[in-house]
């Protein structure tokens, strides 16, 4: 919380605008809630009320706000421009301060002096640096999530228009493998591949710099050679269908290159984090997964308990108790970051996959011995992992296996 006797600049954050209304300390406001654009402008009156507040005590406001996301933004960085410190509270503590009022009304303009009562009687977060660089991996995950998204649905349209044009390639190799995706654009019709030379395709291959692994380019040239002289496609080689098939590459194309980009500033930025190392040292966890676990965690210092951040990730257990009935071992709430349990669901998946032999695959096989299905022994593992991975970032240690 807040020293009661500073002076704060309390907003409650909408989409375009706010209300602004400054405190010389607690339970004294220096004035009426006024409403401010996000705009140079429009914050030029938060700015007045500012330097009064300073004049009038000796000390710069402190800002605070609810952690709204995106909608905070222009106010954080209007704020920190001036040099003023920003503190974040809870949406939930401003929620339980209102409902604990005799009479628990909400307008904008009260929203300000509930703002400013969590600040000087609850928990308060500081933005920092290290803040800032949390919220660009967060930001980045999320823009990563996207891009999976559309490249899902550029894959499954692609794959649509490749089945009618170039039937059966999927039996012949891997439909998105690098020369399969060459062969497609080059030729745009199996007809075409047909009549080639394997060698005439080989130097294309190699004048591409197409990688093939362990395989010969030779072998691969003649495998889609006789792909094509036996594929039997839905259209002619001057149908509509094939540029329709050629601008769903293109997008496949560009969506798994925004991915790479995507993927390698994500775990370049991860990096960056003291405990990167830590959670990369897990089985199971790649440095790509590493970093969507740092960014949907955030900062670990928020969590003072084990149970904070299993709630924060929605694997806490749902209690219905009822009587006789304890209960307990019901399913796992989901009310959190799905994205997290996400990552978490993989991790485990990887380490089971992978037969890696530490406490998560045991407890994992423990649980299905128990009777439970590997889905929800999998997500019993989820929880156990969170807890450990925030125990290596409490103590700076790696995975013990």
């Amino acid at each position: 919380m807040i020293e009661k006797e500073a002076p704060i600049l309390a907003f409650d954050v909408s989409k375009g605008s706010s209300h602004c209304q400054g405190y010389l300390s607690f339970g004294k406001p220096s004035s009426r809630p006024v409403k401010v654009a996000h705009s140079r402008s429009g914050m030029a009156a938060a700015e007045g009320i500012s330097e009064a507040l300073e004049r009038e005590t000796g000390r710069k406001p402190k800002v605070v706000m609810e952690s709204t996301g995106v909608y905070s933004k222009p106010v954080i960085r209007w704020a920190e421009s001036r040099g003023m410190e920003v503190y974040l509270i809870s949406p939930l503590e401003s929620a339980k301060v209102r409902k604990s009022r005799v009479r628990p009304t909400k307008t904008d303009a009260l929203d300000c002096g509930v703002i400013a009562e969590v600040a000087y009687t609850r928990g308060v977060r500081k933005l920092t640096a290290a803040s800032s660089l949390y919220s660009q991996l967060y930001s980045l995950s999320r823009r990563r999530a996207a891009v999976v998204d559309r490249l899902v649905a550029s894959k499954n349209q692609y794959r649509k228009s490749l089945d009618a044009v170039w039937p059966l390639l999927d039996e012949a190799c891997d439909p998105f493998g690098g020369y399969a995706m060459f062969a497609v654009a080059r030729y745009r019709h199996p007809e075409r591949l047909a009549k080639a030379s394997a060698d005439k395709l080989v130097r294309a291959m190699e004048k591409a710099k197409l990688r093939t692994g362990n395989v010969s380019k030779g072998a691969i040239a003649a495998k889609l050679i006789a792909y094509a002289r036996d594929a039997l496609s839905g259209c002619a080689p001057d149908d509509g269908e094939v540029d329709s098939l050629l601008s769903a590459l293109d997008d496949v194309i560009r969506d798994m290159r925004a991915l790479d980009a995507i993927t390698n500033r994500l775990v370049a930025l991860a990096k960056e984090l003291p405990h990167f190392a830590l959670v990369a040292s897990i089985d199971g966890i790649g440095d790509a997964l590493a970093a969507l676990l740092c960014a949907e965690i955030g900062d670990p210092s928020r969590f003072k308990c084990r149970n904070g951040i299993v709630a924060y990730a929605g694997l806490d257990p749902t209690i219905l108790q009822s009587g006789k009935n304890d209960g307990l071992h019901y399913s796992i709430t989901r009310k959190g970051n799905s994205f997290l349990r996400r990552y978490l669901y993989l991790a485990v998946e990887n380490m089971v996959m992978s037969k890696a032999d530490n406490a998560i695959t045991r407890f994992c096989s423990k649980k299905k011995s128990s009777g439970l299905c590997h889905k929800a022994a999998a997500t019993a593992a989820c929880r156990k992992l969170l807890v450990t991975i925030w125990g290596m970032l409490r103590s700076g240690s790696f995975f013990e296996r």
